[in-house]
């Protein structure tokens, strides 16, 4: 089972993202967090597979969540999903961590398969480290 950590300000995405991806096959929602963070808190303790982001979050936003994610889980992939998608902030979570930005408005397809090829990714890595 695929493991994925959301991190949200708003309840009703927060639910609307844990109905869609419960129906993918061998994913589950390991945590919810409803700020920065709290997220950075929850990844490190709950270590999950793939982490989504929001960009604007109180207390910690979503760039600073995954600067301090990246520090302690430098291998788990962080994709953000924002009403703010734009060059600038797609170049600054880079820098940040974050593997792939994707735009709220442009519906779920987009974050779906970016969650997707990361589990991917992630897989096909941690088969070539072993001997």
């Amino acid at each position: 089972m695929a493991r994925i950590l959301i991190a949200d300000d708003r309840e009703a995405m927060r639910i609307a993202l844990k109905t869609l991806f419960v129906l993918r096959p061998n994913w589950e929602i390991c945590g919810e967090a409803e700020d920065g963070r709290e997220a950075v808190a929850m990844a490190t303790d709950l270590q999950p597979d793939v982490i989504v982001l929001d960009f604007k979050m109180p207390v910690a936003n979503g760039l600073q969540a995954a600067y301090e994610i990246g520090r302690n889980l430098p291998t788990t992939p962080i994709v953000m999903y924002t009403l703010y998608k734009s060059v600038q902030l797609e170049s600054v979570a880079r820098s940040a961590g974050v593997r792939r930005v994707i735009a709220k408005e442009d519906g779920v397809q987009g974050l779906l398969g970016a969650i997707e090829d990361e589990l991917v990714t992630k897989k096909n890595a941690e088969k070539s480290d072993q001997p």
